[in-house]
């Protein structure tokens, strides 16, 4: 009963501190200052079998609100067997074809950051890159206009691995697609937005993400796991650097249609996580407590989050059939007895972030017609990661069908995708931008 009351303990501690975390969301940072286009960059996007939607994106970014003599798109068509690099070619990218035995979005930024210059001190002669950061764009997204401007803007003001806005590209597309943008929009503001406000890393997002070139040449690129986002923004937190984010740009992404392509996804997603927690929360721990580092310390507790939460739905479903080991002791019992609320919180939050992502945000309203299957969504998640925990060795990566072919101009140009307003405080006002994309002011 000792060990059961030690296990609730620790379980509740790290709701506490979640509900910190997602508190830190209720307010966003001011805007960083705008500052001339002066950084080169190199705009890099994986693709494996991506002829459908690499030649919007790509005409996307050649788009871009920034001089087009201080950036280059490379497409990286890995082991395709489409017409992947001969459509990129066409619309101007620069294009990086890979075969042989190695293959893997990790892999393959790997190979490309080498080529470019961005290697390891050691490696190379610090400063051969041509570039003073590199960006990763996902083959079947569309960017925002003044992506690059700032991210120019955000390097400049000292900030060294950046995260942009999550958007989606295809909310009302079905129920999953929906509730999976929903998702998305709680995590960039009670996940992303939540952390940079308190100072901490807010990790990356696979993509949307920019880094400097002096933690490229500090640490290379050498991920192994499934999640490369994850486990790089992880290394660079190792090294002292965080990642900040930024909501003045935003990168629209393709959310999966059926509920099964959803939980792939997320099988994925939580492997990789489960692989990144076992390669490095006890590095991050220990270097955060020697070093006195808040950042590095949160960063190893975030780590763990999925076996905690496995841990707790497994201490649920013993205590019907165990209940002599959870009888008046239970620390559960004793917060829904003597502090209510704090247990109605706890149980209101499924359905309570989504309601504060919408206003705070001012997300649209049409795909929270939704809304009730979301807890179910949530739900879902523990039986995944409870899977993941027992199958997370199995490293494969299994692509996504890409269906959503629009341009950035469709995409603005659809009177029911309202999100392409930039989310701001209620007295903040909107103007207008390039092709319908508006920004803060």
């Amino acid at each position: 009963m000792l060990l059961i009351k030690i296990l609730q303990v620790i379980i509740f501690l790290f709701g506490l501190y979640f509900l910190f975390i997602a508190a830190a969301g209720l307010f966003t940072k001011r805007r960083c200052r705008e500052h001339p286009s002066t950084l080169r960059f190199a705009v890099i996007v994986p693709a494996h079998n991506e002829e459908y939607v690499v030649t919007k994106l790509v005409r996307n970014l050649m788009d871009l609100d920034y001089p087009k003599e201080l950036y280059d798109v490379y497409v990286i068509a890995d082991h395709c067997t489409d017409d992947t690099a001969r459509a990129a070619r066409e619309q101007g990218a620069l294009v990086w074809e890979r075969s042989g035995t190695e293959r893997g979005k990790g892999r393959s930024l790997h190979e490309v950051m080498s080529g470019l210059g961005f290697t390891a001190s050691g490696n190379t002669a610090p400063g051969t890159a041509r570039y003073d950061a590199a960006t990763i764009i996902d083959a079947d997204n569309l960017v925002a206009l003044n992506y690059l401007q700032v991210m120019n803007s955000r390097l400049l003001e000292g900030e060294k691995l950046i995260q942009c806005l999550i958007d989606a590209k295809n909310p009302n597309d079905s129920w999953v697609a929906s509730v999976f943008s929903v998702n998305f929009w709680i995590n960039n503001r009670f996940i992303l937005q939540a952390r940079y406000n308190v100072g901490f890393s807010s990790l990356t997002a696979g993509s949307g993400v920019c880094i400097s070139r002096e933690i490229l040449e500090k640490i290379g690129w050498s991920t192994v796991t499934i999640t490369e986002d994850l486990e790089f923004a992880v290394q660079a937190l190792l090294h002292g650097y965080r990642a900040t984010f930024t909501r003045e740009t935003r990168v629209y992404d393709e959310k999966p249609l059926s509920f099964s392509a959803a939980c792939r996804q997320r099988l994925r997603w939580a492997r990789g996580q489960l692989n990144v927690a076992l390669l490095y929360a006890p590095r991050l721990l220990g270097k955060g407590l020697l070093k006195g580092d808040p950042a590095r310390l949160e960063g190893g507790l975030r780590l763990m989050q999925l076996p905690i939460v496995a841990l707790g739905t497994l201490l649920a479903l013993l205590a019907p059939l165990q209940p002599e080991l959870f009888r008046d002791t239970s620390l559960y019992y004793c917060v829904g007895l003597h502090y209510p609320p704090v247990a109605v919180l706890f149980a209101a939050m499924p359905y309570l972030l989504p309601l504060l992502a919408l206003l705070l945000d001012r997300l649209p309203l049409k795909p929270y017609r939704y809304f009730f299957l979301y807890p179910f969504f949530y739900i879902s998640w523990i039986g995944i990661i409870i899977y993941a925990l027992f199958t997370f060795r199995r490293q494969k990566w299994v692509p996504t069908m890409h269906t959503c072919n629009l341009s950035l101009d469709q995409l603005q140009n659809n009177s029911s995708h309202s999100q392409s307003r930039s989310p701001a405080r209620p007295w903040q006002r909107l103007r207008s931008r390039r092709a319908g994309l508006e920004k803060y002011i």
